[in-house]
């Protein structure tokens, strides 16, 4: 980086933060000229008298309110420092705290000298950030990231009120479903709800799609006078708790619907009143892309009452009781005493240091196993002993609890004896034998050869056991995937098969299938067309009489990285003979430019927003990355497979025997990049991929993976 100050940072941070209500500072610390008082590259001035930078940049808030996050009085404002740096190569002044914590980060992502990311930290950990996507120096998407969820809102006026939601989790709608009630804000609430543009995308049948539309009429129209007359959500009420039965899935055709969906029925949010744990009957929640929406009017839910019917799944749950009853709105004192317990335990997790974590961990299994036993042999014993597993797998990954995983297998050995346990055995086994796998994993003398190989037969024994486990399916597809990048086709195949004939309607059927059809390419016609990341047309058909080579990738992937230089340096030597196309699996495509280095890959990049589940990656089963296909003149395949290796280099030479290559040296420094290709925009260096005997957490756990499947 030049050595030169970088005052537009400042200049910047107090021009394009204009929204923001900044915190009230002596005049002698605004009234400093920022031009020209930027700390050197690599240089952090300790004092405000020296770093005036500190107090603006700490002056400003998140555009959005109920943001958990990281902030310093003023008298501690000389404890802080600023630093002009680059983060996988995206230029940003960054503010440290006195122990060496970032507390902000204001980036430009496109270099035009215009902070457009305003970050903002809680503990080490990005929680939040303003975004100005458009570069218009005014944010309009805002983010939670982290340990602050995994809302995206997007604000297409640019007046701090989120229009539209990109990404929303079910316990994140009835976070904002309780904030609207508590305000008394409408539009934040019919912003949750099923829009009728988005029911139509449901796919349903006629008649369902018609009652679907009455009910969320029905919910737009009552809401009003549902928050007048409700008492149950006051100004000190706090969101305690997500509480439902797990969702299912309305399989293509049932009805007459074109599409799986996936829903919630009967959702509940506990509620946290002065200490008091009551209940909020949410109803359903349909999954609509990467967010999920309202379909039903909130009501209070009172002592022992009825849950209603559910819209999608009404036989399964019209027997369904409100919780556990007792004297408060359908909870005893002790789930009361238990859930407020759990609640503190959760909010000391999230502000505690490292060396406390183990027990916070052994403390909230005890919560939990507690919870598991009060509601024994009803229908909430399940949603306790999910979170049992999945908080105990999570942290015992994370290698923040070491007793973890004795946990875990102590409560499988216990939990076909309990009363409705044997029903929920096999997804607790499924859960035990990856944190084992990932346990094993982080050990100093970890023997890779063999855990890989203990880990399939473990799943294939799994798979035997528990043949009709949703689970079941993920783990066919892993031991697939790994004969298939093992070499071993014909076993890759069977396996494969074995997905998609058991769940042809889920997900995992269709990526088999699709993972059968990408293993039997060669030798038959193929094309892809899409939109790239900047907004254009490509279609592969338009190249033919080239020869074409499709990559597919994701900015995690550094073999992706490493291939793309193997690219590039054909396309030097065949400038006119061949064609690349990327196919990128980011469910963002900022992210994806982000990580490309200026020039690191001169061709068109189709993107869809879906990541590993978008059309272009499900029809041809695509698990892992890189995938690479060459295709001939003709569009047929010559030749498919991970990485570009040494075999397609061949392939490549054969179908342009007649084609004369530039000379290797000339073509290692080219003049220029072959034409017709789109260049993308500057960006950084990402992390290291996982390497493929690396395991994968379960889905609920805090991972790569689980972000791009959302």
């Amino acid at each position: 980086m030049s050595q030169q100050p970088r005052a537009w940072f400042s200049l910047s941070i107090r021009s394009n933060l204009a929204w923001s209500t900044a915190q009230a500072f002596s005049k002698n610390v605004l009234g400093v000229s920022i031009a020209g008082a930027i700390s050197m590259s690599g240089t952090t001035v300790q004092a405000v008298e020296k770093d005036p930078q500190v107090a603006v940049a700490l002056s400003y808030k998140p555009r959005q309110a109920n943001v958990a996050y990281d902030q310093v009085v003023e008298k501690d404002f000389e404890k802080c420092s600023s630093k002009t740096e680059a983060k996988h190569g995206v230029e940003g002044l960054t503010i440290y705290g006195s122990e060496g914590q970032i507390l902000r980060r204001f980036t430009d992502v496109n270099g035009d000298r215009q902070v457009d990311q305003w970050c903002y930290y809680k503990d080490g950990i990005e929680v939040y950030r303003d975004i100005d996507s458009d570069f218009n120096k005014s944010a309009d998407q805002y983010r939670w990231l982290g340990t602050g969820g995994m809302r995206w809102g997007i604000d297409k006026n640019e007046d701090g009120k989120i229009d539209a939601w990109k990404f929303i989790s079910p316990e994140e709608v009835t976070i904002e479903l309780v904030d609207a009630i508590k305000t008394k804000d409408e539009e934040k609430y019919r912003r949750l709800l099923l829009s009728d543009q988005e029911i139509k995308m449901l796919g349903l049948g006629e008649e369902k799609s018609r009652e679907l539309q009455e009910r969320v009429n029905n919910a737009r129209s009552g809401f009003s006078d549902f928050v007048t007359k409700q008492n149950l959500v006051t100004a000190k009420t706090k969101w305690a708790h997500f509480a439902a039965d797990k969702p299912g899935v309305v399989p293509s055709g049932t009805d007459g619907a074109t599409k799986d969906i996936i829903a919630y029925e009967n959702v509940i949010s506990i509620l946290d009143n002065d200490g008091t744990s009551q209940q909020l009957m949410v109803g359903t929640l349909v999954q609509q892309g990467e967010a999920w929406k309202l379909a039903d009017l909130p009501r209070v839910v009172t002592e022992g009452a009825t849950v209603e019917n559910g819209f999608f799944f009404p036989s399964a749950i019209s027997n369904r009781t409100a919780m556990t009853t007792g004297g408060n709105n359908g909870l005893s004192a002790e789930m009361q005493s238990l859930l407020s317990d759990l609640e503190k335990n959760d909010n000391q997790l999230k502000s505690s240091s490292a060396s406390k974590m183990p027990q916070l961990h052994e403390d909230r299994a005890q919560i939990l196993v507690k919870l598991i036993n009060a509601t024994k042999g009803t229908n909430e014993m399940e949603l306790w002993v999910r979170q049992f597993v999945d908080s105990v797998s999570s942290a015992a990954m994370q290698g923040q609890d070491d007793g973890g995983l004795s946990r875990l297998r102590e409560f499988e050995s216990e939990l076909s004896n309990m009363p409705g346990g044997k029903a929920m055995m096999a997804y607790v086994a499924y859960r035990v034998l990856t944190t084992e796998y990932q346990v094993k994993s982080m050990s100093e003398n970890a023997n890779f050869a063999k855990l890989q190989a203990d880990h399939m037969e473990n799943l294939e024994t799994y798979v035997s056991q528990y043949e009709d486990s949703p689970d079941a399916a993920d783990a066919m597809i892993q031991v697939a995937l790994n004969y298939e990048l093992s070499a071993s086709l014909k076993e890759a195949r069977e396996w494969y098969g074995k997905v998609a004939s058991k769940f042809p309607d889920t997900v995992e059927g269709k990526k088999s299938a699709g993972a059968i059809a990408r293993l039997s390419l060669d030798g038959r016609s193929f094309a892809l067309a899409g939109k790239t990341l900047d907004g254009k047309s490509v279609d592969t058909k338009k190249f033919a009489g080239s020869a074409v080579i499709v990559q597919y990738w994701a900015s995690w992937c550094e073999p992706c990285k490493a291939d793309m230089d193997k690219l590039r340096a054909e396309l030097a030597r065949y400038p006119r003979e061949l064609q690349v196309v990327g196919v990128n699996l980011d469910g963002d495509p900022q992210t994806a430019m982000n990580s490309l280095k200026p020039g690191a890959a001169p061709w068109p990049q189709i993107h869809e927003g879906n990541g590993f589940d978008s059309d272009l990656a499900v029809g041809l089963g695509v698990l892992s990355v890189p995938v690479t296909i060459l295709i001939d003149q003709d569009g047929r395949v010559v030749h498919s497979g991970s990485h570009y290796s040494m075999e397609m280099e061949k392939k490549l030479e054969g179908i342009l025997v007649n084609k004369k290559p530039i000379p290797a040296k000339a073509a290692a420094n080219p003049a220029k990049a072959p034409a017709g290709k789109t260049a993308q925009a500057p960006a950084g260096k990402p992390a290291q991929a996982p390497g493929i005997a690396k395991p994968q957490p379960p889905a609920n756990a805090p991972t790569k993976k689980q972000q791009e499947r959302r």
